[in-house]
């Protein structure tokens, strides 16, 4: 009876046993699937960028402006613009908003308000919407590795215009100033670089804003990076400007950084300078993220439009 009793209690626990790890199993694959199935939704939310609307045009600075149209470079996506031509003169700048503004709103909506000054000191100037923001084709943000094909379509388009290679010019701000770096890294006919307040590395800079930027822990961020590849169908890590700007030489980059900066704290425009031995590097005491030209707009035009003035070709 005991052998009989004790059998019995030995199938039992194993019972128990099994239906225990069977629980278990379920469980663990449950939560996988949440973490995943969160992770892929947060992919999908946090790379879409939000769509601003005009504040102002080159006009109410006294500039007049074309509606433009063109293809990014590779076809994927409409971008659309404003042209200031410049009839006197033969060089050209492209500007380039960051994440989340506009054509209209970067320099918080004083961007109007600088390209009219360029256009003022004898530059044509195109001012894009990357995709996905402002009047562009719809498309998901990557931190410049698609962007930079947006700005390669503006190029491609002044020279249909007849701006010769080494005559175009660039100037990015925040996540345009990445996609302009590796733009310009991948384009010989942009001649001169101007890179306000880029990020040298992506992944610091998510780590830095996750929680606010997606309302969840950190734990989500690395499953969210690997959906992200999905989604995206590429690896948002790989957008690192600092191992790009280099490759930009000899052709001259002015690196723009506030040391005032909480959103790309200071250390990335150090980073991209040393990174870049030949670029120059102006540091705007008090300057907060993108706010250089709104601490002292004379200075911020006098600077950059003697730099690209000096460095494109007639």
């Amino acid at each position: 009876m005991e052998t009989t009793a004790s059998a019995a209690t030995h199938r039992r626990v194993g019972r128990l046993r099994r239906m225990a790890i069977s629980a278990t199993a379920t469980l663990i694959m449950l939560l996988v699937t949440i973490y995943l199935g969160i992770s892929t939704y947060a992919a999908s939310v946090v790379t879409l960028p939000q769509r601003d609307a005009i504040v102002s045009t080159p006009a109410d600075f006294g500039a007049r402006f074309d509606e433009v149209r063109f293809p990014a470079r590779g076809g994927d996506v409409e971008i659309a613009g404003w042209y200031l031509p410049q009839p006197e003169t033969s060089r050209a700048v492209i500007l380039v908003h960051g994440k989340d503004s506009s054509r209209s709103t970067e320099f918080q909506g004083r961007f109007s308000e600088f390209a009219a000054q360029l256009h003022k000191r004898g530059f044509a100037v195109v001012m894009i919407d990357l995709r996905g923001h402002g009047a562009s084709g719809d498309a998901r943000f990557s931190f410049g590795l698609a962007e930079r094909r947006d700005i390669l379509g503006a190029v491609d388009w002044l020279i249909t215009q007849g701006f010769r290679p080494g005559s175009i010019g660039v100037l990015g701000v925040s996540m345009g100033a990445a996609s302009a770096i590796g733009a310009t890294a991948e384009e010989p006919a942009i001649g001169a670089l101007v890179a306000d307040c880029s990020y040298a590395d992506i992944r610091p800079l998510m780590e830095r804003h996750w929680t606010k930027a997606s309302g969840l822990p950190d734990i989500f961020l690395p499953s969210t990076l690997f959906m992200g590849r999905f989604v995206l169908g590429m690896d948002l890590t790989t957008a690192q400007p600092v191992r790009e700007i280099d490759d930009i030489a000899p052709r001259p980059v002015l690196i723009i950084h506030g040391d005032a900066d909480a959103f790309t704290p200071v250390d990335h425009g150090r980073a991209l300078a040393a990174a870049a031995p030949e670029a120059e590097y102006w540091e705007v005491p008090g300057a907060g993220h993108a706010r250089s030209y709104e601490v002292d707009p004379q200075r911020y035009v006098e600077r950059v439009a003697n730099f690209f003035a000096h460095h494109l070709g007639r």
